[in-house]
């Protein structure tokens, strides 16, 4: 759709100061929440200007983008108004949400706008409804299973003795423990798997050529840190779970069964509602 803004003027009285503006509204409309069919959808608002308009005024032209209906025309805060960049602005919506979109022209700036509305197919979404439904099939069966807690809290546990073991090695290393700062970094960005078997083989390579063993050594001195850590976290994990989860029965505590339900539930409640 096309539209040409109305002209709007605010002269403030024994001021030298005049201001003039010309601004619209269009209303932009979604689907009814019980169409399910448009979940894994979104709508792409795009307004461009006018051929006619020099590309040296695009800065001229603000684009408000927001839900309030009582807002009156224009009165968007200043921080909400977007500037048209490149002779284009954008931005997306849910399929289920009601926008309104004011167009503001600065000054002596004429011409028309056009407001197109697309529909686009977004697969992440059908992903977390996915995820997000058996999460809460799962999470009465999985909240009141032993097996899961010991798993998940052996995981940890090894994930806990590794940072542990990597923050401590650090300070032999000439880096120091910026070092860790960096591992948080290059984690991230690289791959956190990567970059930590990378400093652990730094950090072992390092106490072996201190204590003088011969590269034939450095294989069976890996095997034996990396089962050590694993048992390590494992008996951390281990000892987490009858500490604190599994109740003198044997069974899981009804209070931690009853957070962790409800937590899984949470969880999946804002997978399915990320529309």
């Amino acid at each position: 759709m096309s539209l040409r803004p109305t002209f709007m003027g605010v002269c403030l009285a024994m001021v030298v100061l005049k201001m003039f503006f010309f601004c619209e509204r269009v209303k932009v409309s979604g689907h009814l929440r019980w169409k399910l069919s448009r979940y894994a959808s979104s709508f792409r608002v795009t307004l461009a200007p006018a051929a006619q308009i020099p590309e040296r005024l695009h800065s001229k032209i603000q684009v408000c983008f927001h839900r309030n209906a009582s807002l009156g025309l224009c009165q968007c805060e200043k921080d909400d108004w977007k500037t048209v960049q490149k002779g284009l602005w954008t931005s997306v919506m849910s399929p289920y949400e009601e926008r309104y979109v004011d167009v503001k022209f600065i000054g002596d700036t004429s011409g028309s706008v056009s407001i197109a509305v697309d529909e686009d197919l977004q697969q992440w979404r059908l992903i977390c409804l996915a995820v997000g439904f058996v999460l809460l099939l799962l999470a009465p069966i999985v909240s009141s299973w032993v097996p899961f807690y010991y798993s998940t809290s052996m995981a940890i546990g090894v994930f806990l003795v590794i940072i542990i073991l990597l923050f401590q090695g650090m300070k032999l290393l000439p880096a120091g423990r910026k070092s860790f700062f960096y591992l948080s970094i290059y984690g991230s960005v690289l791959g956190a798997g990567t970059f930590i078997l990378h400093q652990i083989s730094t950090l072992v390579n390092s106490i072996l050529v201190n204590f003088g063993l011969s590269d034939e050594m450095h294989n069976p001195v890996y095997i034996f840190i990396l089962v050590g850590i694993v048992l390590t976290g494992a008996a951390l994990g281990f000892w987490m779970v009858r500490k604190f989860v599994i109740s003198k029965d044997g069974s899981v505590d009804d209070g931690v069964a009853q957070f962790v339900k409800w937590a899984m539930r949470m969880i999946a409640s804002t997978f399915i509602l990320q529309v």
